[in-house]
Formats: structure tokens, sequence, C-alpha cells
């Protein structure tokens, strides 16, 4: 299988230099689930820019239209089967079938799958990811082992100490996680969310009705679930963000304030996360530490100034 530069490039920002060891085994691994999975027309799909994994559509004997999607190895990859099993028969997609050692899930195929982007209007993005995320949210009765926010933040936090020279991003997280156990004092639920749950993994299905894709798999409080959303609208003025919360806080019952506190949380969070991947220059390091410092003070200037 001819994989794209570009892909990996993509891949080496996650995998660094153990990507050509992972690519080598893909031809191997494809032959092998074309015949358990009876698997004709696989075509390489072409992925979102912060994903660390490969996907190809084809046509399963047994299933029908499917979505083939080799992992890079790691522990989401087992979160992510458990969250679909947890979440089987409801909005999300189908898991046909997987398996962990390969890192390899058959997933069902979303059709016609237009993104949530592809909704222009952002009013009316924020009104439909607020009625799904009303209905969303199933309580956590121990399907497997999954992470936190807080097990998530102090996790990067080790790693950025550990780093060293990265007490500007580390200033934004540990106000991060001053906020979140303000934010747990009130919220406390124990729910099994996506983590992840943007424009891009909500996709338009056949009933006209949307189906979500690739959850990484978290158990926290559903405070914390519209954060992604918010945070993929950026780019943009901070009037766009306010009256996006004002959209959603009434229909999934959370304070505006609150909602941007997760949104902070979270923007600290992916920040610190981006500064763990690998970079080809000192320069693009560089570069990826000013964006990241300049999205958290302007979130942060969002809770302030509410």
């Amino acid at each position: 299988m001819n994989i794209p530069e570009t892909t990996r490039q993509r891949l080496f920002t996650h995998m660094g230099n153990k990507v050509d060891a992972f690519l080598s085994q893909i031809d191997t691994r494809l032959q092998k689930y074309i015949a358990i999975w009876q698997l004709t027309d696989i075509s390489f799909l072409p992925a979102k820019t912060g994903t660390a994994n490969l996907l190809f559509t084809c046509k399963s004997g047994i299933y029908g239209a499917c979505v083939l999607k080799i992992c890079s190895p790691g522990p989401e990859v087992e979160t992510e089967i458990n969250c679909l099993l947890a979440y089987e028969g409801s909005s999300y997609c189908k898991l046909w079938d997987y398996n962990l050692p390969d890192n390899i899930l058959l997933l069902e195929q979303v059709i016609p799958g237009n993104q949530l982007w592809a909704i222009s209007d952002y009013r009316e993005r924020a009104r439909l990811m607020a009625s799904i995320l009303k209905g969303l949210p199933v309580k956590y009765i121990e399907q497997g082992q999954f992470p936190t926010y807080l097990s998530w933040m102090e996790g990067t936090h080790q790693k950025l100490t550990d780093m060293g020279g990265m007490d500007d991003i580390l200033f934004f997280l540990n106000a991060a996680i001053e906020i979140y156990a303000e934010l747990k004092q009130r919220h406390h639920r124990i729910c099994l969310l996506h983590g992840d749950l943007h424009q891009e993994n909500i996709l338009l299905n056949a009933n006209g009705s949307y189906t979500i894709i690739d959850p990484k798999g978290v158990v926290d409080d559903p405070v914390m679930e519209p954060a992604r959303f918010l945070m993929n609208e950026l780019p943009c003025e901070a009037g766009k963000i306010r009256d996006a919360v004002a959209i959603m806080s009434p229909v999934i019952g959370i304070s505006k304030r609150d909602i941007l506190k997760s949104m902070f949380i979270d923007a600290a969070l992916m920040h610190s996360w981006c500064m763990e991947e690998y970079f080809p220059t000192v320069e693009a390091f560089e570069a990826e530490k000013q964006n990241a410092l300049k999205t958290c003070k302007f979130v942060y200037g969002l809770l302030r100034n509410n």
C-alpha cells in the first residue's frame, strides 16, 4: 500500500523514528485482515491532521461498507474499543470487529458522512452540538479502564516538567488543574465521555441524524464534553465563542461560565500534549509553543472576562 509522504510526516509527529517500522507492517496486516474479514475495494482515506492512525474505506463480505482503522500502538486503542462497546446501539458508530494485539479495528462506514463542518452557520452547529450532548453521556459502570481529565493533566504535567524549559506552558496547565478541582466540587457525575467530540467526529448518517466516531474514552463529568467542539471553532473572534456557549448552555444544563472553564482546561491540556510531540526542527517546536501560549491566553481571557 502506497502511503502518502504527508501522512508519513503526520505520523512522525506522534511516533518519531518509530514511524518507518510501523509503516513497514501495514501491507502484512492488510493481507491478514483481507482474508479474515473478506475485504475488497480497499482505498486509503486521507485523515484529519491530528490523528496518529491510518484509515481505509473498504467493503466486507461479512459487514458491508466499512472503515478499516490501523492504530499506532498505545493505551488509546483499548480505551477507544471499550468506549465503542459501551456505547453500542446508541449514537456512536458500530465496531464490527477488532484485534487489540494488532491495533486494528473494523468500523461501520457512516454514509454520506458529511462532517458537522458542512453546517456553515456556527450558531446552527452549536445548536446541533447541544442536542447531541444532551442525550449522550452514559453512566460509567466499569466498562474497562479509562483515564480521567485529571490523570491526563497530571501525566502531561510530569512529562513537561521532565522536559524542562516549559514553565510558560505549565503556568496554564497549573491554572487548569486548579480550575478543574473547583469545577469538580459542583460537577461530580461519573460518566463515560468521548473526550474528543468535535466537528470532524460527528458525521451525517443515512437517516439524516448524526453518528459519532473516533472516541478517546475518558471517565469524568459531562461538563467536560462541550470543550473540544468549542476549541475546534478557533481561531475566531471572542464573540463567536460567547454566542455558541450561550446557545449550548440552556440545552445541556451547564452554566456559561462552567462551559468556559471546561474549555480552558481542554485548551491547556491539548496544547500541553502538543509540546510532547516530535518536531523536525527547533524552529518548528518554538512556533508550536508560541501558538499554544497564544491560544491558552485567548481562552483564559474569555473566562476572566465572562
